[in-house]
């Protein structure tokens, strides 16, 4: 295997590697955010919503 050959086998592996993580972390990101209101546990008396704007915060 040449210099070049292993040069372009390394950039493919160090994109393909870094693809896969930033699809990972949308997904787990879509799926966090997809979630449903009722799955969200609040034990305490102030229970702020994971759903909630920062205008709504004021």
């Amino acid at each position: 295997m040449s210099i070049k050959t292993r040069k372009y086998l390394m950039i493919f592996s160090l994109c393909a590697i870094a693809s896969a993580l930033y699809a990972t972390a949308a997904y787990r990101v879509e799926q966090t955010r997809m979630q449903p209101t009722f799955a969200i546990s609040c034990h305490q008396d102030q229970c702020v919503p994971h759903t909630g704007s920062f205008s709504a915060l004021r």
